[in-house]
């Protein structure tokens, strides 16, 4: 029976140390100034004639998914390598 009230001592007493430790830095990371917001960069014109002509957004949407599908292929053919050597 008092093995359990030392028990449930300790943990509160861990529990509040760490409250304690997440408290402090909330309050080291409260005295932080905002950070302000990026400038906005704007698109050149070329850009714009260029995504009039063919979609720049549809071929990084194209491209991405080529990637994706060459790293799901060197993947796989990892672990059938894996697989081949054991």
């Amino acid at each position: 029976m008092m093995g359990t009230f030392v028990a449930f001592g300790v943990e509160t007493a861990i529990d509040a140390g760490l409250a304690a430790i997440v408290a402090a830095a909330a309050a080291a990371l409260a005295l932080l100034p905002s950070m302000s917001d990026a400038p906005a960069i704007g698109s050149p014109t070329w850009l714009q004639w260029l995504n009039w002509f063919y979609p720049v957004g549809d071929l990084v949407a194209g491209l991405t998914a080529l990637i994706a599908l060459w790293l799901a292929f060197l993947a796989v053919r990892y672990v059938l390598r894996l697989t081949r050597a054991l």
